[in-house]
C-alpha cells in the first residue's frame, strides 16, 4: 500500500521547488531530450560538403579501397562526389570488408577491361 500523502508532504516539496519567496514561480523542470547525435552529425557532414562544393559523380559501380593490413573495403553501387578545386573526394554508402586475394580477381578484371576500351579508343 502507497505510503499517505500529508499536508506537511505536498508543502515541503512545494518549498524544495520555489525560488524565491512565498507568492514566486516555481522552477521549472528540465526536460531532458534523447540525444540525436546521429542525425545531427549527419547535418554537419552536409553542411561541410556543401562548403567543399562537391558535386556527385555517376555511373560509378564498384569503389575499392585497399588498407595497409592487406586487407580492402568493396563499396558496390557507391554515392560518389568529387570537388576538384579541393581536391577531395566522397565515397559513401554500404561497404563489405575483404581479404586483397577475395579483391584481386576483380581488381584484375576490371583494369583489363579499362585497358582494353582505353586501347579501342586510340584506333
Amino acid at each position: 500500500m502507497p505510503p499517505k500523502i500529508t499536508k506537511e508532504m505536498i508543502e515541503a516539496r512545494a518549498a524544495a521547488v520555489r525560488v524565491g519567496g512565498k507568492g514566486t514561480v516555481r522552477r521549472t523542470t528540465k526536460v531532458h531530450r534523447k540525444d540525436t547525435s546521429a542525425s545531427n552529425d549527419d547535418k554537419k557532414v552536409s553542411a561541410t560538403l556543401k562548403k567543399l562544393g562537391v558535386s556527385p559523380l555517376d555511373n560509378i559501380e564498384e569503389a575499392f579501397f585497399i588498407k595497409d593490413d592487406g586487407s580492402g573495403m568493396v563499396f558496390n553501387n557507391p554515392k560518389v562526389q568529387a570537388s576538384m578545386q579541393s581536391q577531395c573526394f566522397v565515397v559513401s554508402g554500404n561497404y563489405e570488408n575483404k581479404s586483397t586475394q577475395e579483391m584481386l580477381p576483380k581488381l584484375i578484371g576490371t583494369v583489363q577491361a579499362q585497358l582494353a576500351a582505353a586501347q579501342a579508343g586510340k584506333k
